[in-house]
């Protein structure tokens, strides 16, 4: 995997929160294939899982492979234990929008490289209103009986809106000092006592119950805005940060930023969206798109209250990042 894409996947994955192997608790859970669901109809099959653990049999780079020219004569191994499909289910929302029927597979320009899509049925409800990267995508469609659930988006006239700013304050200014050490050297404009005064804003914040019994996992994305200095044309600094909190069943908040420091174009920033949670093998998997400028890829994790268990990294694709005329 580039190595640009892993430092994007990283950062769902904040320091201090390990990865562990995928494992199931239960023996014999069935196995199906999952792929991120386009809006134009395309899936993007990116992960398996075998009945115990996640595997990530499809290529991830075609340089060196031959597009076959039907279903039938895509190789077993591309899919996994689950595998072949002729139709899978199409998950938007939480919502079964029934089974859809895979045509062909194509060749799937993303960013600056390219990966296998396979051409389906799926009308979405939704309009494509851009075909800008990232591609509008709808959800998930999945092989087998497998069910995808809600990864609830939350407004800003949430409750948890609020309570997330004010909770995030002491480890939004911790990561923010960490990704500023990590400049080697350079110093912030703004001291670190007037930037704690600077109110923590959430622009994004994802819930969904876990399996523990009693405990929820948030996702959340905030941001702390500077003014322009002198030589900054009008464009300032700006901290972005993200990653998980979790909430137990006795109210008590856990959680862990990663931050970036960047100009007001936010280049090097990368945004979740959320496409669904898996429960598979007694434990709840949440499936994620990450992207940004020139890079998309996707994830699959369990947050549990101990750790978040990254599972599943795949690079959908890459564009060597340009250099800033600053």
């Amino acid at each position: 995997m580039p190595a640009l894409l892993l430092f994007l996947l990283s950062l769902a994955f904040p320091a201090g929160q390990q990865s562990t192997p995928a494992a199931a608790d239960k023996e014999g859970s069935a196995s199906f294939t999952v792929a991120v669901l386009r809006r134009d109809g395309i899936v993007s099959p990116f992960a398996v899982f075998d009945g115990k653990e996640w595997t990530i049999p499809w290529p991830a780079d075609l340089r060196s492979l031959d597009l076959p020219i039907g279903m039938q004569a895509v190789p077993a191994k591309w899919w996994g234990k689950a595998g072949p499909a002729s139709e899978m289910t199409a998950w938007v929302g939480g919502a079964n929008r029934g089974p859809i029927h895979l045509a062909r597979p194509t060749v799937l320009p993303l960013m600056c490289e390219s990966r296998v899509g396979l051409v389906s049925d799926y009308q979405s409800n939704e309009p494509a209103t851009s075909f800008e990267p990232p591609f509008p995508k709808d959800g998930l469609a999945v092989s087998g009986g497998q069910r995808v659930d809600k990864i609830e988006i939350l407004s800003a006239d949430s409750p948890e809106w609020t309570r997330t700013e004010t909770f995030l304050a002491t480890e939004f200014d911790r990561a923010e000092q960490s990704a500023i050490d990590a400049f080697g050297g350079w110093k912030h404009p703004v001291p670190r006592a007037a930037r704690r005064k600077m109110p923590v804003e959430v622009e994004a914040l994802y819930r969904a119950p876990m399996d523990e019994p009693g405990w929820t996992a948030y996702y959340v994305e905030a941001v702390k805005k500077y003014p322009p200095g002198p030589d900054d044309d009008d464009c300032g600094l700006i901290t972005s940060a993200s990653g998980w909190i979790g909430v137990a069943a006795d109210g008590k908040r856990s959680g862990k930023l990663g931050a970036l420091v960047t100009y007001c174009d936010r280049r090097d920033v990368t945004y979740m969206l959320p496409l669904g949670a898996l429960s598979a093998g007694g434990k709840t998997f949440w499936a994620f798109q990450l992207s940004g400028y020139g890079r998309e890829g996707y994830a699959i994790v369990r947050p549990t209250p101990r750790r978040i268990e990254s599972h599943v990294k795949y690079s959908a694709g890459v564009c060597a990042p340009r250099m800033r005329g600053r």
